[in-house]
């Protein structure tokens, strides 16, 4: 009776990986490197499924909201902003397009900044859906929003009774 010669180590592996996965060899690759490549794709697999298990465990310690469940918070800059293509000038007719954006939870006030206006000066305009009369202050509160939001908004200048040019910049704060 004749024994087989034993195999090394690296026949081993090949013949066993032969034996689960054809490997095709292409060109220049060699064995080890598909063997390298199966070996990393089950390493992979074996750390995604450790984070699975772990993950409630995780959640469990730092209190956990019920049936494996995780809550992931996360802090944002607040920030609002107001776009109008710039300085507005009263003019009767004139019509632009205004982006508001602001993330603040609570909410934000959109506000006309302008000279004074005299007393025989009047100027009426329309935001969004609300019609104004411009007061004589230089300040006037076109619009509020009671949470974070992005909403375009139309401004346009009806009835513009003007002794000198006036112009209108739009501002945004948080409520």
């Amino acid at each position: 009776m004749r024994l087989k010669p034993r195999l090394s180590v690296s026949d081993r592996v090949k013949l066993r990986a032969a034996k689960y996965r054809p490997i095709e060899i292409k060109g220049d690759e060699d064995v080890m490197t598909m063997l390298k490549s199966a070996k990393r794709r089950a390493f992979l697999t074996v750390v995604a499924g450790l984070t699975a298990l772990a993950a409630p465990h995780a959640a469990q310690a730092s209190g956990s909201t019920g049936n494996g469940s995780f809550r992931i918070t996360a802090m944002v800059a607040p920030s609002c902003s107001i776009d109008s293509g710039g300085p507005v000038n009263i003019v009767e007719g004139e019509r632009r397009s205004v982006v508001e954006a602001c993330n603040i939870a609570g909410g934000y006030t959109v506000s006309a900044n302008y000279r004074q206006l005299d007393s025989q000066e009047k100027v009426s305009l329309w935001y969004g859906h609300d019609a104004f009369a411009l007061n004589a202050s230089g300040m006037h509160v076109l619009g509020q929003s009671s949470m974070a939001t992005i909403r375009d908004m139309v401004l346009r200048f009806d009835d513009v009774q003007l002794n000198a040019p006036v112009v209108l910049t739009l501002t945004i704060a948080p409520r």
